[in-house]
């Protein structure tokens, strides 16, 4: 699509969206800390959460749009994900496959992964070298992985080092 006709398009989509008013704005502050009774039903709250699994992964804001985690996960575990702790117990080649027929095949892998109790898998995706303009595969899996089928499994997902961004790992979350 040539530049002109995206604007024009945007433009178009944009065209009937207005400014809030200063009285639907709404300002956060910081937030206080909660005393030992609102914690637990804070706590509560997050493992009925847990126990009914959302169809999409609650990532924490990262400046990588390749790089996201579940609450909870710190810099240092993801520090050990991608120097290979815990080692990585399956890999997903999807190199050659179109985009429905690698969708296909990941949420088969991943229900097999999950039943054998698998943590860390690696999937090879491709950098978008031989597509014809966007990294096709590449989008569809970080999409399928932030909002499909099984992505309350996924506690995090980074760029495997030294893959050049073809490749990603994944941690997964306990039964």
């Amino acid at each position: 699509m040539a530049e002109d006709d995206e604007r024009n398009l945007f433009a178009e989509a944009m065209g009937k969206v207005q400014p809030l008013t200063p009285g639907d704005k709404v300002v956060s502050g910081k937030a206080k800390p909660l005393k030992l009774a609102q914690k637990a039903t804070v706590i509560r709250s997050r493992a009925n959460t847990m126990a009914q699994p959302s169809a999409a992964l609650s990532v924490q804001p990262t400046q990588d749009p390749w790089v996201f985690v579940s609450d909870g996960i710190s810099r240092e575990r993801l520090k050990r994900l991608g120097a290979g702790r815990p080692p990585i117990e399956r890999t997903f080649d999807l190199h050659g496959m179109t985009r429905d027929e690698a969708l296909a095949m990941l949420e088969q892998g991943f229900d097999q992964a999950i039943s054998a109790g698998v943590r860390v898998i690696c999937i090879i995706h491709g950098r978008g070298l031989h597509s014809q303009g966007r990294a096709v595969l590449k989008e569809a899996v970080y999409h399928w992985l932030r909002q499909g089928s099984l992505a309350h499994r996924v506690l995090a997902v980074i760029p495997q080092p030294g893959s050049g961004g073809g490749a990603c790992l994944l941690l997964l979350r306990r039964k």
